[in-house]
Parts: structure tokens; C-alpha cells; sequence
């Protein structure tokens, strides 16, 4: 690339009505065709990724696979959301995208996020959760890495002291903000569009919580409120 030709950067606006820039050949703009009730939640996970609020992005990034999983119940008898409902939703759409992620460990990071405002669970595989902004230098995601500690071993194999090395040494995870906050929004977006017709995300889409500038008739009329909708 010459020197003086700008380099091109991922934008999280949304320029005409119902349409993207989204990275491809030329950054071309396409149709978004997510339900406006879920990509409520999604562009509130940008806005917050442009406002640098890098706390924030993630918390909700993470309650994304509770929602779109959610939606997939049958509304007149869901049943109750857990971690299987969770993993299942996350293993079939979000951990592709990850090399060092499977979704048991995104549900522990969700429970420690969500629940105790920590990157760390008692069950999770790393000592140390790190997210990476994208004003670092750092570029590192998706990525462990392991600090061995400092013990001298006697005795034994090889294979045994190499064993007792990796079990004893500390192991952190390094996510980027952004790249992982882009894999959770564009795998929901591709869930959903692929799901649009299925009668149990279509009957509990309209009862999602978003902001509803028009108000909740009958209840308020004209008056912006945050709210769910049809019940």
C-alpha cells in the first residue's frame, strides 16, 4: 500500500436508514436486515464501543447469549435459561470465532462479569481474564499466554516435569474489546436473520427491552420510555 493512501477503519455508523458499512471488498454498504427489537441491544453494545465505555460493551456482550437463546423458547412455556441453555446457544453460534474460547468459559466469564463486576470464576481454565483496548499497541486476541513458574524440579521424567510445569504455571487470556464485542454482535445478527421464521423467535422478538421513543400505549403515550413490549 503506498504511503500516502489512508488506511481503512472498521465504523460502527449507520450512514442511510437500515444500512451498514461493513468491511469487504470496497466497504460497501448493505442491507442490516437484524429486527430492530434485537439490534437495539446490539448497537447499545457500539455506541458504547464508540463512547469508550469498554465496560459496559462487554457486560451486555455478554448477556447476548441469553437473549438470543431465550428467544428460541416457546413462549407460553420457556422453561428455565442455565448455563446448558447458554453453552448449547454459544457452542452453536459464537465459539467458531475463537481459537482459546469454548462456551463453558464464556458463561464463567459471564457470571463473574455480570454477577461480581470480575473477569474470573472458580471453574474457569485461566488464572487471568485481560481485555485489550484499541488505543494499546498491544494488538494481541484470542491468545494465552502462560507464565511457568520459578521451581526447580527433581527427579522424574521429562514428560512428568513438563506435566507438573504447565499444571503449576499461570495462564491469562487476552481478548481484544473490540474484536470480541464484534464477534458476539455479528453472531447475533447472523442467528437471528437465519431464525427470523421460526414461530418462537418471532412471537418473543416484540417483547424485548429497548427504547421506545413513542412511549407504551396504553400505559404512556408520546413519552420515551425503556420498556419490553407485547406480552
Amino acid at each position: 500500500m503506498r504511503q500516502d493512501t489512508p488506511e481503512l477503519r472498521w465504523t460502527y455508523s449507520i450512514s442511510l436508514t437500515g444500512y451498514n458499512l461493513v468491511p469487504g471488498v470496497g466497504l460497501c454498504w448493505i442491507m442490516d436486515r437484524t429486527p430492530v427489537e434485537l439490534n437495539a441491544i446490539l448497537r447499545e453494545i457500539e455506541r458504547a464501543l464508540d463512547a469508550k465505555l469498554y465496560y459496559l460493551p462487554i457486560a451486555v456482550a455478554f448477556s447476548v447469549p441469553d437473549v438470543c437463546s431465550g428467544l428460541e423458547l416457546n413462549p407460553e412455556n420457556p422453561g428455565r435459561q442455565n448455563r446448558r441453555t447458554y453453552v448449547a446457544w454459544c457452542e452453536a453460534n459464537l465459539c467458531q470465532r475463537f481459537q482459546d474460547l469454548n462456551g463453558h468459559d464464556i458463561y464463567n466469564l459471564r457470571g463473574g462479569t455480570l454477577h461480581k463486576g470480575r473477569f474470573e470464576h472458580h471453574e474457569a481454565r485461566f488464572n487471568r481474564v485481560v481485555f485489550v483496548g484499541p488505543e494499546s499497541p498491544f494488538r494481541v486476541h484470542d491468545s494465552i499466554i502462560s507464565i511457568a513458574p520459578d521451581v526447580k524440579f527433581g527427579g522424574g521424567s521429562m514428560e512428568e516435569m513438563t506435566a507438573e510445569a504447565l499444571r503449576l504455571s499461570e495462564k491469562a487470556l487476552i481478548l481484544g474489546v473490540l474484536p470480541f464485542c464484534q464477534a458476539v454482535i455479528e453472531s447475533a445478527r447472523e442467528w437471528v436473520i437465519r431464525n427470523l421464521d421460526t414461530a418462537n423467535v418471532k412471537a418473543n422478538l416484540p417483547r424485548l427491552v429497548r427504547y421506545r421513543p413513542e412511549g407504551l400505549p396504553p400505559f404512556m403515550v408520546n413519552v420515551p420510555v425503556i420498556s419490553c413490549g407485547e406480552t
